[in-house]
């Protein structure tokens, strides 16, 4: 493997690294926001039925709708939308595999 390839690779692990702990980080945030009485449940509760989840999931697309209808530009603003709707996915996933759905 030649330099340029395995600086590559590594650039492109720390990148994915990043984001993955962006994600881990909103999931906290969104566990901390039903301890602090803010939200009702996250999609981490095997106790909630699927059928509520999908609507918190779809309205955290709806705002990566939203911002590909506005400025388009503010790239961090959608980048944060998109972290919000795989903290959600992963949420959910999580009730699965805890809750043996």
């Amino acid at each position: 493997m030649t330099p340029e390839i395995a600086a590559w690779i590594e650039s492109d692990v720390l990148r994915r690294q990043a984001i993955m702990e962006d994600i881990l980080d909103e999931r906290g945030r969104q566990e901390a926001l039903v301890r602090d009485g803010e939200l009702p449940f996250t999609c981490a509760d095997p106790k909630v039925p699927e059928l509520r989840k999908l609507p918190v999931l779809m309205e955290e697309v709806g705002e990566v709708a939203a911002e590909l209808q506005g400025d388009a530009t503010e790239r961090e603003r959608l980048y944060n939308e998109l972290i919000q709707v795989a903290a959600v996915a992963v949420a959910w996933a999580e009730s699965l595999k805890e809750g043996g759905q």
